[in-house]
């Protein structure tokens, strides 16, 4: 009998862990409809928020995520996103989007 109940419970938590995997797989899937539109990257700042460079059709746009709102933070020129694939540092691990950050927002400061 309590070899049957733990046998139970173990499939139940290992069914529970695919299931997960499953549900987090698929909602990183792109809309098949949405094409013109690309995620290249993504910075989580808090729980429900992130702040995401995303491409649409030509235009690169920072974009601020929080649970109910969604917000332009700024449009990004090509060049920013060049420098940023070009300066990835693997060594330490530091990527340029959040130098890139920083920059957007001590320019917007001094304006």
């Amino acid at each position: 009998m309590l070899a049957t109940l733990v046998v139970v419970i173990i499939l139940i938590v290992y069914l529970s862990y695919l299931f997960s995997k499953l549900v987090a797989k698929s909602s990183f899937k792109t809309d098949s409809r949405a094409k013109g539109i690309k995620l290249l990257d993504r910075a989580v700042v808090g729980t429900d928020r992130s702040i995401d460079i995303i491409q649409v059709n030509e235009r690169y746009f920072l974009i601020g995520n929080t649970a109910t709102n969604m917000v332009c933070l700024a449009e990004l020129s090509e060049e920013d996103i060049i420098i940023e694939k070009k300066e990835y540092d693997i060594e330490n691990g530091s990527k340029l989007f959040q130098n890139m950050m920083f920059e957007k927002w001590r320019t917007k400061k001094k304006k």
